[in-house]
């Protein structure tokens, strides 16, 4: 039963309306003849609805007075009077009233208007405790949420939106949303273009991706987002709502998690790895012990001269010949593991490129190292085409590989490798396009796998046997490269999993010069600083013909630079116990700049933040071991060829 007040000045005309609202069933808490009257029934009663006659007793008129009811107690109001003139009307609308009846009435009238108003509070009131919930739930979510109207201007915006976009609530309202919200693309440092209000209501779907940065009054943070129309009951389009999130975190985790799954597989390829070293190294440690055994028998007879100097001569040719091709040997098993670790290296640092861009030798790679695995369940087959250079870098292009050759092989029961089969193939197609296919005559997948497929911990495998990580890990590599990868499965024939990479628009150049372009060699004076003095021996015997002087220390190399700093190049190892290659270049730059212009960083490739930090900022070349001997003379004739070509007075052909 709704409890209702009635304010009028005339007692026996409020005596007749409460007598008419109890016949109605309703609860009259009371009559006011004054404003005061009324609030103080208002606090003690808390009614309903008030019936306000507009002309009352005292210095407030009923406007005033249902103006404070409305803010202090949230009461609705229906006015009574016999005044409809413009004025009072006005003044009635900004009390947001709840009915206007005109005296006199009938008992009809005021129990439809009473009705009314009860109801319409009451769908306020709903409508607002809705609104508290949603704006209560908007404001302590995670994610950031903006609405916009339909002419695209900021309706809302909540705490995290605030403090993602730099700006206060209040600056953002009824401003543009293109003007507050700027997401760029972090490669090609552009605008992103937004939806408008129009394509949006059309249900046209809208997500930034991986990628995208907005740009703030703070700088610039990596953000998600989607957008979603809000449209009426008869399809007006009223406005949208963007949510969007700072990804930063979960940005590094997935660097984290992309290196670790990446130092997990190089778990799985230790067999691969060990067959592909061990190979080369077993000849290279026999032809060894070959040339040290028949260099002692050489000694031993030239020491005794035992033989005739005919047979001596003989002698010394058929060793020396022989020794020759096992050392031909030794440096082509010392090639190979070179590049294996050089591989390894690429593989295992996130930030590496050892061939950015090509598809075919990050292929090539992968498949040399997973070829064991493969190859003991499978017939491996390679249709392997020339391809043209991709938007993506070698070292996780070759994750993605290794994932995918492993997946093929794991899905092949051993036993069978005569039967099954794992193809490659690759190629380009009419899109621009580059394709990797790795095909398996595996196991297959069902349908609801295959939806599953690229769920971050999905695994189909039993527990302990995979994190389910993997195919995860490279869509998003795929994926932050502008490509896709695909998947065609049938259970008990096998699967397809396809790899599309856009094509790059710069073509890779190659910086090697062909020997018929080269200068005559130049004979520089060179300084060779490493820890480990087997290193500089070497470097000195495959650089005859340049003057080298060596040192262990980096104290040691001051030391002669101090006493002769004629030296066209210095080699200085970075990692090197007590002061490292960086320290010498440091007190170089300050004490002896021009010789820290000549310097050539050599490193083994295991670097700590600091050291990567300063070999990324520092302007001069580095070498990384191992290295061949042509590649050391080609880096020190281009060297000295550029030192030349810069008008250097102290370098000759000759010394």
């Amino acid at each position: 039963m709704a409890a209702i007040l009635v304010v009028e000045d005339e007692r026996v005309v409020a005596s007749d309306i409460a007598e008419s609202l109890a016949q109605m069933g309703y609860d009259v808490v009371g009559t006011a003849a004054s404003s005061s009257e009324c609030i103080e029934h208002a606090e003690k009663r808390r009614p309903d609805l008030v019936l306000m006659d507009i002309r009352i007793e005292g210095p407030l008129d009923g406007i005033e007075t249902a103006r404070l009811l409305r803010s202090r107690f949230d009461v609705p109001v229906i006015f009574l009077t016999a005044f409809a003139d413009e004025a009072t009307v006005a003044r009635a609308k900004h009390t947001e009233a709840h009915g206007y009846i005109l005296k006199p009435f009938r008992a009809g009238e005021l129990k439809s208007a009473v009705e009314i108003a009860l109801h319409k509070h009451a769908m306020e009131l709903e409508l607002k405790l809705r609104e508290r919930w949603f704006s209560t739930t908007l404001r302590a979510i995670g994610d950031a949420v903006m609405a916009i109207d339909s002419e695209g201007n900021v309706k809302f915006a909540n705490p995290v939106a605030e403090g993602l976009l730099g700006e206060r609530t209040e600056d953002l309202m009824g401003r543009s949303f293109p003007e507050v919200f700027r997401p760029i693309d972090e490669r090609t440092r552009e605008l992103i273009p937004l939806p408008t209000p129009a394509e949006v209501a059309t249900g046209k779907p809208f997500e930034l991706k991986d990628g995208a940065a907005l740009v703030n009054a703070n700088g610039e943070l990596p953000i998600e987002d989607s957008f979603s129309p809000i449209i009426d009951d008869h399809g007006k389009l009223l406005g949208s709502v963007i949510v969007f999130r700072d990804v930063s975190e979960s940005r590094r985790l997935r660097e984290r998690v992309a290196l670790s799954d990446r130092m997990s597989s190089l778990g799985t390829l230790a067999a691969g790895v060990a067959h592909e070293i061990n190979n080369p190294l077993t000849y290279v440690l026999g032809n060894a012990s070959v040339v040290y055994r028949d260099l002692e028998r050489l000694r031993l007879a030239v020491r005794q001269r035992r033989e005739s100097a005919g047979q001596l001569l003989e002698m010394v040719e058929q060793t020396t010949h022989a020794m020759a091709e096992a050392l031909l040997e030794i440096q082509d098993g010392a090639e190979r593991i070179r590049g294996i670790v050089v591989d390894l290296r690429s593989f295992s640092r996130p930030d590496a490129a050892s061939h950015a861009g090509d598809v075919r030798a990050a292929l090539e790679w992968a498949l040399r190292v997973t070829e064991l695995e493969i190859t003991a369940r499978a017939r491996l087959v390679k249709n392997l085409s020339e391809l043209p250079p991709v938007r993506a870098s070698g070292a996780p292009l070759g994750q993605v590989f290794v994932n995918l050759l492993l997946n093929a092989a794991q899905a092949i029961e051993e036993g069978r490798a005569r039967d099954e089969v794992v193809e490659v193939t690759t190629g380009t197609d009419g899109a621009g396009s580059v394709f990797i296919d790795v095909r398996d005559s595996g196991s297959g997948m069902s349908s609801d796998v295959q939806k599953r497929i690229f769920e971050p911990f999905f695994t189909t495998k039993p527990v302990g046997k995979g994190t389910g990580l993997g195919l995860s890990i490279c869509h998003g590599i795929v994926r932050a490269a502008g490509g896709s990868i695909e998947v065609e499965s049938t259970p008990g024939v096998g699967s397809r999993f396809r790899v599309r990479l856009p094509i790059s628009e710069v073509e890779a150049k190659s910086s090697t010069t062909p020997r018929s372009e080269q200068t005559a060699r130049l004979r520089g004076r060179l300084l060779v600083i490493d820890d480990e003095p087997q290193v500089g021996t070497a470097m000195r015997r495959v650089l005859a013909g340049h003057e080298v002087v060596s040192a262990t220390s980096a104290e040691e190399a001051l030391s002669k630079l101090s006493e002769d700093p004629a030296f066209d190049l210095i080699f200085c190892d970075v990692a090197m116990p007590e002061r490292s290659g960086q320290d010498l270049y440091e007190e170089l730059v300050a004490t002896q700049p021009a010789l820290a212009d000549r310097i050539v960083f050599v490193t083994g490739g295991t670097f700590t933040p600091q050291l990567t930090e300063f070999l990324q900022a520092v302007p001069r070349p580095c070498l990384s071991k191992p290295f061949g001997a042509a590649e050391l003379r080609d880096h020190v004739e281009r060297l000295l060829k550029a030192q030349a070509e810069s008008s250097r007075p102290r370098l000759s052909k000759s010394r």
